[in-house]
């Protein structure tokens, strides 16, 4: 029986999704922009896309897949060649015991001819049903690109693009732009997003590209996907972020943002060539946490006094030190937070600049241009300032231009790569600092790393297990505890099987009195140095997480892998 063929506006009138009005300004729209009726009804808010899908089912006459399937079966990947599923955008979903396929489109008008295709193919005619726009691009990924159907289940995240981007794209860019790849991307950046991760890995491989998030300092796997998409996704990257899609053989670094739940998240990248390809690496930074308070980095109450003594000195070098990913960075921003006000001038060199301190004069460092932290360190001494931060000392020039500063009544914050506190001594007089003018100096130093917290939800109780353990409790506590926690063999929904739930700073903080001074300058050891500042009251690293174990805020385990007892 011959069905009479219906008009798109016809049913959305009889519907009653559209006014007369409606209908009349669209098919204007429509004749001036030569698009689709119904693309034009979703662009101006008159219908939404399952509103149409509804009016385009009834039109065609084929019903609706109300519900995307967990995975496409082996036997089915394969089943239409890529050309036809890209040309008529139909996609086969499941493979019935008698031979027919049944498949899904977003383009009714494609239907008598995927119906003619599929039928030469199988000599079945197939099962068809209409999907939206969206998930016929979730479908795509599966089937196409191998990506699991979970990492789709949130809606993606719309990147901002500027419009000079947009029209410096070349032919190759331009490819780039095809919805799957756009949404793969999108989707790593809206899971990473989700699970609080601080990077984003992605590696290629001889075979596949693997996809690693760093969550509170752990790599873990999240996602692999086919080595021929990699250049599309690292293309779509270096759109995104700015930098140039033609350069493969060297090094680039960009950056981009994105707004989620209100929150605005800034990534920077970096690319890299390597022998199977090219590797991103995208650090995430939440615009929030440029309001940072000591208060929540994690510090003991002991050690966060100590801190705020150091901070109500004028003048003099305060040091944070420690490994790279030690959270050095965010505690000098919780300290410029604690310090500035409108009656003091606060200027910073960064390299980079990762958070907008409001309030406070950034600045970011070009080396290539010759704009080093020296070089902006002479030019802040001209500028009247009252605290002075320095992203990182790395040489000779810019030590001792920060010793110069302390010395003329500034107050000085900076970062140093060290082990312990009493090791950033021994570094500067290393990069050629006189010791007599760094003990005059130095007033403080801030020894730290991040260790990660156990899940409340799902931590378990246990006495201590180990007999060395024991014995540290007993030197630095006076007694074994009855209980301690550990974290739970498969974790839970709410640490999503981390078993861990966040980070927090473990510290040491060597505050520089006479003594000390006299025994900086002249050139003692690091050992000296440390013994001296434990009998003055420094409580060691080790000393510090082990007191997060007795609070049940981290695990022995998690101590040891960041610090040891020495």
């Amino acid at each position: 029986m011959l069905r009479r063929y219906r008009k798109l506006g016809e049913i959305l009138l009889e519907k009653g999704f559209i006014t007369r009005e409606e209908l009349d300004k669209a098919l204007e729209i429509q004749k001036e922009e030569r698009k689709p009726l119904g693309e034009v009804l979703i662009e101006t808010g008159y219908i939404t896309e399952d509103q149409l899908l509804e009016a385009l089912s009834e039109q065609y006459g084929v019903p609706i897949l109300k519900e995307l399937p967990k995975n496409i079966p082996l036997n089915v990947v394969g089943s239409i060649p890529k050309n036809i599923i890209e040309s008529l955008h139909v996609i086969p979903v499941e493979k019935k015991e008698d031979g027919t396929l049944v498949v899904v489109t977003d383009n009714g008008t494609n239907i008598p001819r995927i119906k003619q295709e599929i039928r030469f193919l199988t000599g079945k005619n197939p099962e068809i049903y209409l999907v939206t726009s969206r998930d016929f691009s979730v479908l795509y990924q599966t089937y196409v690109l191998g990506v699991p159907l979970e990492l789709f289940e949130e809606p993606y995240v719309a990147i901002e693009e500027t419009p000079e981007q947009v029209e410096e794209e070349e032919e190759e860019e331009r490819e780039v732009e095809e919805a799957p790849i756009v949404r793969l991307v999108n989707n790593i950046v809206n899971r990473a997003i989700e699970m609080g991760a601080s990077d984003i890995h992605i590696e290629p491989m001889k075979r596949t590209v693997r996809v690693r998030f760093r969550i509170d300092g752990i790599l873990r796997k999240v996602l692999e996907y086919q080595k021929p998409q990699h250049n599309s996704v690292v293309a779509r990257i270096k759109i995104m972020s700015g930098l140039d899609v033609s350069e493969r053989r060297l090094p680039q670094d960009g950056k981009f943002y994105t707004i989620k739940g209100g929150e605005q998240y800034d990534f920077r990248v970096s690319t890299m060539p390597s022998t199977f390809g090219e590797k991103v690496v995208m650090r995430i930074l939440k615009v929030s946490d440029a309001n940072k308070r000591l208060e929540e980095l994690g510090y003991s109450e002991y050690n966060l006094k100590r801190i705020l003594s150091l901070l109500e000195k004028p003048y003099g070098i305060i040091l944070v030190t420690g490994p790279t990913g030690s959270g050095k960075s965010t505690t000098l921003v919780a300290m410029i937070n604690y310090l500035k006000s409108e009656s003091v001038n606060i200027v910073t060199a960064e390299d980079p600049v990762e958070y907008t301190i409001e309030g406070v004069t950034q600045c970011q460092v070009f080396p290539e241009i010759g704009l080093t932290f020296a070089r902006y360190l002479r030019a802040f001494l001209r500028q009247d300032p009252d605290i002075i931060m320095v992203g990182e000392i790395r040489d000779r020039e810019t030590a001792q231009l920060a010793v110069e500063a302390s010395l003329t009544g500034h107050l000085v914050l900076s970062t140093l790569h060290t082990n312990t506190a009493a090791g950033a001594v021994s570094r500067l007089i290393e990069m050629g600092i006189d010791p007599h003018l760094l003990g005059a100096s130095l007033i403080g130093i801030i020894g730290q790393r991040l260790v990660r917290k156990l899940c409340d939800e799902c931590k378990m109780p246990g006495e201590v297990r180990d007999e060395q353990v024991k014995s540290y409790f007993e030197q630095f506590f006076g007694k074994v505890p009855d209980q301690i926690y550990y974290p739970s063999e498969e974790g839970c929904p709410a640490c999503k099987g981390m078993r861990y739930r966040g980070r927090m700073a473990i510290g040491e903080v060597l505050i520089v009195d006479e003594e000390l001074r006299e025994l900086i300058s002249s050139k003692a050891s690091e050992t000296e140095i440390a013994k001296l500042a434990v009998k003055k009251g420094m409580r060691t690293m080790f000393q510090d997480a082990l007191e997060k174990v007795l609070l049940g805020q981290t695990s022995i385990e998690e101590v040891f892998r960041v610090t040891t007892p020495l």
